[in-house]
């Protein structure tokens, strides 16, 4: 989607939009600019305000009371209110939700504007700041703006915010739950059809939060976008010249930010009328001339693809019809899905559920809460939800324990299924925190071991299961806490056990989210159920003996994970190809994994085949991944003449870190597969 920003009235913009997990720049336009931004300085003073409730000089709690010439008009309800006296935390939630004047003014002189300036200094911004308290008309020699700064500073304390940097989780969730309950949605947020204030959570497919600010000539929003999967930060910023008035094209400008943002998120757009318009505008590129080997020969020579391994197979005869270094061993980064999804499919079957159970302790009113290996179970209130699908719920467990024991006083929490063999050497351990893709994999924990449920990328702790057990015990009552000993045997009766979603559905959330946890597990139980153990020596031996038997030549595998994750896995362009192919042919496990595939122009995720390779439509069918060496995609095309192809390519480079431009080549390859695919044969 491109956007073009009106200029008209000598309209200025600064403008970023960025994924704050991965980093990727989706949408940049004068970043640096510095403008007017009306009233978005006021989250400066919102985030000082509770600095100092976290350093003990505060607490929401303390009422405070408006003076006369702390009214002003505009923006607000406080004015219309007869309440004098309002606590901190209402002054708080009064300029989150409605950007209240009157509240920021008795704030201001309450805080002090010189503390929040060397605040919002002190978090490293330059440019963007809070002048003054708001006035009108303002007096000679005050701030000719109320507040200004530039896209790049606050998109940094938009991902500051979300993930709590320098303020308590209490504090945070509390500065969070005021900008959740804004009430203007009139800029990029206009797009997503919420409700209200009533936006604190996952509605209509998004949770999302901001803050505004409007002047006669400024419109300006900042915010994030989160999908269970994904964040999106923002910040767009325009202003114009007084006594003109562009305030039509630029709030039609933000609402092309917010559908550009819920194309980058995967989010469906509600409205028909609009999303038909919005494919129709979509140039489909039709081939203007026969399809072209020289045109594919190309674009599978692209110096951005550093050194690529690729294969592309006929899917139903198996012919070779390009090839690339096809039978070197590569690393795979997230394509290893493809085989621990068929592994866990062929071994543990489709309709297996992960069990955890609850058994009869030594002594009255002990019980052991024995792991299977669900990483899926879920600390959140039954109904509500969590990052996986139809998980499991501690709730429910403690619910059927308190019916067949009653009051319990201890808990053993068993977590040796996986002892030994929770992280690999290899594996960044910023994966767990503070970048939250990976987490110890243990055989007992809950939400992949997430802060937040509910998001993808999220920290993770050093001990996954003092998070399950505390949250299990609170659910009890709170007996005394345990963990088994290595020689320790139960052998009481089962009181009670809950159960994963089957493994067919895991496989599916394993090739959607790429979530690491899940593919670990999976290939831990994979391991397990072959008659190994869960360490990665038998993760290792038993996911590459499970792929023999599903007819693949592994003889130069290296299987160290069961996610990719690890730089030391190497599989060839061979082995996945003839993974697919088979599951595209109908052959048993690899048949309901390929059937999982995530689908261009629906299930894929919404940053993969953009611009021009849009013209791809639902032609292809794969799985993506990423690691510092390899952009990796593997599934399955249909070319323009309705051809199906079997191909895995991967944008390789051993020596240096791979860049966005070798996943766009990637893309460019495929669709030049589904172009000019034709010409292979």
């Amino acid at each position: 989607m491109t956007i073009e920003f009106p200029s008209d009235f000598n309209c200025r913009w600064s403008v970023l939009v960025r994924d704050i997990d991965s980093g990727e720049v989706l949408l940049s336009h004068a970043p640096d600019r510095v403008l007017s931004t009306a009233s978005i300085g006021k989250v400066f003073l919102l985030h000082r305000l509770l600095r100092e409730v976290d350093e003990g000089m505060r607490s929401l709690d303390e009422v405070v009371a408006r003076r006369p010439s702390e009214k002003i008009g505009g923006s607000g309800i406080w004015q219309l209110l007869q309440q004098d006296t309002l606590s901190l935390y209402d002054l708080g939630a009064l300029i989150g939700a409605v950007s209240d004047n009157f509240a920021t003014n008795t704030l201001a002189r309450v805080v002090g504007l010189e503390a929040v300036t060397e605040h919002t200094r002190a978090l490293g911004y330059e440019h963007s700041r809070l002048n003054d308290i708001i006035r009108w008309p303002i007096p000679p020699g005050m701030p000719r703006y109320l507040s200004e700064g530039n896209a790049s500073e606050l998109v940094d304390f938009v991902e500051r915010v979300q993930r709590g940097d320098g303020l308590s989780p209490a504090s945070s969730d509390v500065l969070r739950g005021w900008f959740g309950a804004g009430m203007d949605l009139s800029m990029v947020g206009s797009v997503f059809d919420l409700d209200g204030p009533d936006h604190n959570e996952f509605d209509n497919g998004v949770w999302f939060w901001n803050k505004t600010g409007t002047l006669t000539t400024v419109r300006a929003d900042i915010g994030m976008v989160m999908t269970p999967t994904q964040r999106v930060a923002y910040a767009a910023l325009a202003q114009w010249d007084r006594g003109e008035d562009a305030r039509g094209p630029v709030l039609e400008t933000m609402a092309e930010i917010g559908l550009l943002i819920g194309d980058a998120l995967g989010w469906a757009d509600p409205r028909p009328k609009r999303r038909a318009a919005r494919d129709a505008a979509v140039p489909v590129a039709t081939p203007t001339s026969a399809p072209s080997l020289e045109r594919l020969q190309a674009a599978a020579a692209d110096a951005r693809l550093r050194d690529p391994r690729i294969l592309v197979l006929d899917a139903e005869t198996g012919e070779e019809l390009l090839a690339r270094k096809a039978d070197e061993p590569t690393p795979t980064a997230s394509v290893m899905k493809t085989l621990t999804g068929a592994a866990a499919l062929h071994v543990l079957g489709p309709d297996h559920r992960i069990p955890t159970r609850v058994l009869a302790g030594a002594e009255p009113g002990e019980i052991v809460l024995v792991g299977g290996g669900d990483v899926t179970l879920s600390r959140v209130p039954s109904g509500q939800p969590t990052f996986y699908p139809q998980p499991a719920h501690l709730d429910t467990l403690a619910a059927l324990v308190r019916e067949r024991v009653g009051d319990v006083t201890r808990v053993v929490l068993d977590d040796r299924l996986f002892a030994g063999a929770e992280w690999h050497p290899s594996w960044d351990v910023e994966g767990r925190a503070p970048e939250g893709y990976i987490p110890f994999i243990s055989a007992l924990e809950v939400d992949g071991d997430r802060d937040d449920p509910v998001l993808d990328d999220s920290p993770r702790t050093d001990n996954p299961v003092g998070r399950v057990g505390k949250h299990f015990a609170a659910l009890l009552g709170g007996p005394e806490l345990r963990r088994a000993r290595a020689d320790e045997v139960f052998i009481g009766e089962e009181l009670a056990r809950v159960e994963s979603a089957p493994v067919e559905m895991l496989v599916r959330e394993i090739l959607r989210s790429s979530d690491n946890a899940l593919s670990e597990a999976l290939g831990k139980l994979v391991a397990i159920a072959r008659g190994g153990d869960a360490s990665f020596e038998s993760v290792h031996r038993e996911l590459t003996a499970a792929a023999a038997e599903l007819g693949l030549d592994v003889s130069a595998a290296n299987i160290v994970d069961g996610s990719g994750l690890s730089e030391e896995n190497r599989v060839t362009p061979r082995t996945v190809a003839e993974l697919i192919r088979r599951g595209y042919r109908g052959e048993g496990a690899p048949a309901l994994m390929v059937e999982r595939l995530m689908r261009t122009g629906s299930t894929m995720t919404a940053n993969r085949f953009v611009g021009p390779n849009r013209v791809v439509g639902d032609a292809v069918a794969a799985k993506t991944g990423f690691i510092n060496s390899v952009h990796s995609l593997a599934g399955t095309v249909r070319t323009i003449g309705g051809h199906e192809l079997v191909f895995a390519v991967f944008g390789c480079d051993l020596e240096r870190i791979v860049a966005p431009d070798t996943r766009l080549a990637v893309d460019d390859l495929v669709t030049r597969l589904h172009l000019d695919g034709d010409a292979l044969r």
